[in-house]
């Protein structure tokens, strides 16, 4: 009977777990903006550029953290990727430059976490789960959303009694704590014999190929990174990069800019980031009926009036629903981007594959999070970065819509 058990529901409940810790982590630094000011005197610009550097690095290690995936399993991965990111953090908290912030946090910790990242996890998930993909990734990656809003506050009101310098040795010390006895204990790659029993297995055909490239292609990683269908998902995640980041890095020095309380800022970051749960899910489950581009697609509305509203006025109730909109489309687009890629070119390179598209929703991201702070450093408000965050809604919108699927 034991033997008959799929193992894929404890790699389910592991990288939930996983995520949850990543999640309240890699979008908690609008918390450490101010602080920073407070006891160096940095511009907004200079203190999120280590945030733009963190989002690159991480970028460009995703495709190497999908290879690494694809040839050692989650187990090496995720282990070794949460101690280099314990060492990130707690080098971070020796920080008595911009250089140290740039290097400790920029770079050392992004290449720590590029390896407990959503794009890893979802690969990993695509190999147990071969039917319903998106919405098993989708119910792991809610576990990000729930790490935003347990762990944010609570970086918060560390913050207000130990500093922000103990308080990221807490944080590095927590995610070891969780993450690698999870990764050592729960995680591991499917075997022959859990291929045949992963739930709805497809034998090795794509479910809404558009036939560019027949039989199993996916081989052929230069053809696909060429092709139309992953150039527009390419754009469209870019632009979902740049608004998450500019988000998640300006909300609460925006906030606190407009009377918020630094705790209530951070709570409201973390109940955006909870509404992203409903959020990611919804739109995972409309993926299983009606492919993964309506959704995608979907995602960017909301956000449009976000901006829309923000631009109107900036009043507290204002605030409030623009965040909490944004928030239930955070994390939706994450659960749809193996899906739709392992719909598109199959699952052989899934992981790599992955991995660039997340790159290139990273590489959004660093830039995002940069102009966000730019924009304000230069205007003393962030009017033109939300017209921006507009204009970009409209051009996602229309790229993800634009994307080909044979159903």
């Amino acid at each position: 009977m034991a033997e008959n058990k799929f193992y894929g529901w404890q790699i389910l409940i592991g990288s939930f777990l996983i995520l949850v810790i990543d999640g309240g982590l890699r979008f908690s630094f609008g918390v450490l903006i101010k602080p920073l000011v407070s006891e160096f005197s940095w511009e907004r610009g200079a203190i999120t550029l280590a945030f733009t550097v963190n989002m690159v690095v991480f970028a460009c290690c995703q495709p190497l953290a999908g290879k690494l995936l694809d040839r050692f399993g989650p187990k090496f991965v995720f282990s070794v990727a949460a101690l280099l990111t314990t060492i990130g953090l707690m080098l971070t908290s020796k920080t008595t430059s911009l250089w140290d912030l740039y290097v400790y946090y920029g770079v050392i910790t992004a290449a720590g976490t590029s390896g407990i990242s959503i794009s890893v996890v979802s690969s990993t998930l695509s190999r147990w789960f071969q039917h319903l993909r998106g919405f098993v990734s989708g119910v792991a990656i809610s576990g990000t959303a729930l790490g935003q809003f347990l762990i944010i506050p609570l970086i918060a009101l560390l913050l207000g009694n130990f500093g922000w310098r103990s308080t990221w040795i807490i944080l590095g010390l927590l995610l070891s704590a969780v993450v690698i006895p999870v990764s050592l204990l729960v995680m591991r790659r499917p075997r022959s014999e859990d291929e045949g029993k992963a739930s709805g297995a497809m034998n090795r055909k794509t479910a809404r190929g558009n036939k560019d490239y027949p039989g199993d292609l996916s081989s052929s990683t230069y053809h696909v990174l060429r092709s139309r269908n992953f150039l527009l998902a390419g754009a469209t995640y870019f632009i979902c990069g740049f608004q998450d980041f500019f988000f998640v890095t300006q909300l609460i020095p925006f906030a606190t800019d407009q009377g918020f309380a630094a705790q209530e800022a951070s709570n409201l970051q973390g109940l955006a980031g909870l509404l992203s749960v409903p959020g990611l899910l919804l739109f995972a489950a409309i993926s299983e009926r009606f492919g993964r581009k309506i959704p995608l697609f979907l995602t960017f509305l909301p956000r449009l009036l976000c901006f829309a509203l923000l631009i109107f006025s900036t009043g507290k109730p204002w605030i409030y629903t623009s965040a909490l909109l944004f928030g239930f489309t955070l994390m939706a687009s994450a659960p749809l981007a193996s899906a739709l890629i392992g719909d598109l070119y199959g699952f052989q390179n899934l992981g790599t594959l992955t991995g660039t598209i997340f790159w290139i929703h990273h590489l959004g991201g660093a830039l995002g999070a940069y102009t966000g702070g730019f924009i304000y450093d230069q205007t003393r408000s962030y009017s033109v970065a939300f017209a921006l965050g507009l204009i970009l809604a409209i051009v996602a919108a229309l790229t993800s819509i634009s994307i080909r699927e044979n159903k």
